[in-house]
């Protein structure tokens, strides 16, 4: 499996959620972030002012988890470690991993 860089997946990850990048004219790391369930596609009705059949168009959208990873992405190229951070490979932070443990009531 081919693996990407952080700055790489913040890039595309940038793209999708300020852009409309049709799905058939994607970069390889959609596909990635796709199979990792931080992209999907919506299928979008073109409107053009000549008659006639238009196809719809596939486009690459951020789900939940592509914002929340996109946001925890964009905080960390705020920090003066993005510098070495950003040529790494990227691993997905598991949400579940932070979640608050169930907490026992002692009396």
């Amino acid at each position: 499996m081919t693996t990407y860089s952080n700055e790489a997946v913040l890039e595309a990850l940038r793209r999708a959620q300020y852009r409309q990048v049709p799905w058939a004219r994607r970069p390889g790391v959609f596909q990635y972030l796709r199979a990792l369930g931080l992209m999907d596609t919506v299928r979008q009705r073109t409107v053009a002012p000549a008659p006639g059949f238009h196809a719809p168009v596939d486009i690459a959208v951020l789900t939940d988890r592509g914002r929340a990873e996109f946001a925890r992405l964009s905080h960390d190229e705020t920090r003066l470690t993005w510098t070495v951070q950003r040529m790494n490979d990227y691993v997905l932070a598991a949400a579940e991993t932070h979640a608050a443990a169930p907490l026992e009531a002692r009396t």
